[in-house]
C-alpha cells in the first residue's frame, strides 16, 4: 500500500485488483486545481511506462483510489480527462459491493469514454472510491478534484490553513454569496477574506495560554528553588508578594499566523516549616494576557483573565537532597474578537477555560566555596488546557459555533541554578535549563458556522517544537529589618517562540 497526501487530501492506492481478464496495471497523475502534481502510482503488473505512456501488459484491470473523508456536506466534482478508450466506474458507498454509472448507463456497469472526452462524472460525499478499467494503451491520464471559486484561491497563495473552511463556503450558498459580494478581484484577496473567518488565533490561544502559565511557575519555582538551595529561605514562616510583566513572541509558521501576547499579573503566597524536613505553603495568582494575532489581513484578538490556585512545598532529603512539588487549578475568562473587513463585521465571543497544572523537582545542592553554590534539578511538570464550548455574535452567517477540546504538556526538563554572594545581604543567581514536551503536537480546532451549522471543518494550527529553553538572571537583598526583595528576569524559548518574564518580590516573616 503506497500513501499519497496532498493538502489534506489522502489518496490511497492499493494492490487489491478487481479482474475483467489477467492483471494490468495503469498510471495516472493526481493533481488539485493549483496544479501541484501528486506522484504517478501503478499497482499489480506495471507494464511500460516512459514518463507520458503507459503500455498494459494485458487486457484489462483495475485499481481503487480511496480519499480521506471529505468535509460534511462538502462536495467534489471529479473530472476525467482520458485519451484511448478506458472505462471509468464510481461508487459511493464506504464498502464500495457495487459501482454505480455516472451519465450513461453502459451494461458493463461502467462509463464509456471517447478519446480525449472530459466528463463530469458526479459529486460525491464522504468516502471516494474509484475503480478504472481499461483495454489499450493511453497517454495523459488526469483525475482532477475541482474546487470551485474561494478553495481555488486559498490553494493558488498555498493559504493552507484555510482550505477546510473555504470548501465549506463553496458548499453553502448564503455564504458564498457573502464572498462574491464583496468585490473580492484577486486571489490574495478572496484568500485573506477566508483568513479573517477562522476560528480565533487559529487554535494558538493555547499557546498563550501556556505562556501565562510559564510566568506563574516561575514565581513559585522561585520560592522553591531558594530552600533547595541553602540560603536560609524556609526558616520559620514567611508571606510573600510578587508582581511581574511579560512579553511573548510567537513567529508566524507554515503560513499560519502567529502572534504578540503582553501580560501583568500579581501574586500572592504564604508558607511555613511543617516539620525539620517539610515545609508547605498555598499562593493565589492573577494575570491578565492581552493577545493579538501577527496578521494585518486577519485581525484577531483575544484578553484572558487567568486565575491560578496553588499549592506548593519542599522536603529536604539525605545528601543535600531537596524534593520540591506544586499543584494548582485555575479558571480563565477568554473575550475574543475576530475582525471581519471584508463583510465590516466584528465576531465576538466569551468563554471560559480551566487549567491544571503538577510539577515535580529533585535537586542537590553542592556547595562550591562559602560564597558559592550550585543546584542541578531534575524535573517533570505536567500541564492541561480545557476550553469550554462557545457561540460567537456580531458576524451573522459567519459566526462560529466552536466546539470544546483540550491540550496536554509534559515536559521533562535539566535545570542548574548558581549563587553567588556579593556580601552578607546581596546575593546574584543564574539559571539555565531545557525542557521536552513530549506530548508536543499541532493545534487544531474543530467549527461551524452559524450558516451551516451541519458542515464542521477543522483548522490546523501552530506546531509548536517540543524542544523548550529557558534563563533567568536575579538579584536578592536582604533588609535590616530582615525583609527580602529581589528582582528577576526569566525567559523562555521554543523555535520561533520566546517569552520574556520580569518581576519583583518582596517577602517577610510573621
Amino acid at each position: 500500500m503506497k500513501i499519497f497526501k496532498q493538502n489534506k487530501l489522502t489518496l490511497v492506492v492499493t494492490t487489491t485488483l478487481l479482474l475483467l481478464a489477467t492483471p494490468a496495471a495503469f498510471a495516472s497523475q493526481l493533481v488539485t486545481t493549483g496544479g501541484i502534481l501528486i506522484p504517478t502510482a501503478f499497482v499489480g503488473n506495471p507494464g511500460t511506462y516512459n514518463g507520458t505512456t503507459v503500455t498494459a501488459p494485458s487486457s484489462s484491470g483495475s485499481y481503487f483510489l480511496l480519499s480521506s473523508p471529505f468535509a460534511a456536506s462538502s462536495a467534489w466534482t471529479v473530472t476525467a480527462t482520458i485519451s484511448g478508450t478506458p472505462f471509468l466506474a464510481l461508487c459511493t458507498t464506504a464498502n464500495c459491493s457495487s459501482f454505480s454509472p455516472y451519465g450513461i448507463n453502459a451494461a458493463s456497469g461502467s462509463l464509456s469514454f471517447t478519446n480525449s472526452n472530459t466528463a463530469n462524472v458526479g459529486t460525491a460525499y464522504g468516502l471516494f472510491f474509484g475503480s478504472f478499467f481499461g483495454t489499450t494503451t493511453f497517454t495523459n491520464f488526469n483525475l482532477v478534484f475541482n474546487s470551485t471559486q474561494v478553495q481555488k484561491s486559498t490553494t493558488a497563495v498555498h493559504n493552507n490553513t484555510a482550505y477546510n473552511a473555504a470548501g465549506v463556503i463553496d458548499e453553502t450558498p448564503a455564504l458564498l454569496s457573502l464572498f462574491t459580494n464583496a468585490n473580492l478581484s484577486t486571489d490574495q484577496q478572496v484568500s485573506a477574506a477566508v483568513s479573517q473567518i477562522l476560528p480565533l488565533l487559529t487554535g494558538g490561544s493555547f499557546q498563550a495560554v501556556n505562556g501565562a502559565l510559564f510566568n506563574i511557575n516561575q514565581v513559585i519555582g522561585g520560592r522553591l528553588q531558594g530552600g533547595s538551595s541553602g540560603d536560609g529561605y524556609f526558616t520559620d514562616k514567611y508571606v510573600w508578594v510578587k508582581p511581574f510583566g511579560s512579553w511573548a513572541k510567537q513567529d508566524d509558521q507554515n503560513g499560519v499566523s502567529g502572534f504578540k501576547a503582553n501580560t501583568t499579573g500579581l501574586a500572592v503566597g504564604a508558607d511555613a516549616k511543617i516539620s525539620p524536613q517539610l515545609r508547605l505553603g498555598a499562593a493565589f495568582a492573577y494575570a491578565k494576557s492581552d493577545v493579538d494575532s501577527n496578521s494585518s489581513a486577519a485581525a484577531q484578538s483575544n484578553k484572558v483573565d487567568v486565575f491560578q490556585l496553588v499549592g506548593y512545598g519542599s522536603y529536604a532529603l539525605p545528601q543535600n537532597l531537596n524534593l520540591d512539588f506544586q499543584a494548582d487549578v485555575g479558571q480563565n475568562r477568554n473575550h475574543g474578537e475576530r475582525t471581519i473587513a471584508f463583510t465590516s463585521t466584528v465576531a465576538s465571543s466569551v468563554y471560559d477555560s480551566y487549567t491544571a497544572h503538577a510539577g515535580l523537582g529533585l535537586g542537590r545542592n553542592y556547595q562550591l566555596s562559602e560564597k558559592t553554590s550550585v543546584t542541578p534539578e531534575l524535573r517533570a511538570d505536567y500541564t492541561w488546557i480545557k476550553d469550554k464550548a462557545y457561540q460567537e455574535s456580531g458576524a451573522g452567517l459567519l459566526n462560529l459555533n466552536v466546539d470544546s477540546r483540550s491540550t496536554e504538556q509534559f515536559v521533562l526538563g535539566l535545570d542548574g541554578k548558581l549563587d553567588h554572594k556579593l556580601n552578607d545581604s546581596t546575593t546574584l543567581n543564574a539559571k539555565l535549563g531545557v525542557g521536552y514536551d513530549t506530548l508536543a503536537k499541532r493545534n487544531s480546532i474543530t467549527a461551524t458556522f452559524a450558516g451551516a451549522p451541519g458542515a464542521a471543518f477543522t483548522t490546523y494550527g501552530l506546531n509548536p517544537d517540543p524542544w523548550i529553553e529557558h534563563v533567568g538572571l536575579g538579584l536578592t537583598h536582604t533588609t535590616q529589618s530582615g525583609a527580602e526583595l529581589s528582582i528577576n528576569y526569566d525567559a523562555e524559548h521554543r523555535d520561533g517562540y520566546n517569552n520574556q518574564t520580569a518581576s519583583l518580590k518582596a517577602r517577610w516573616a510573621f
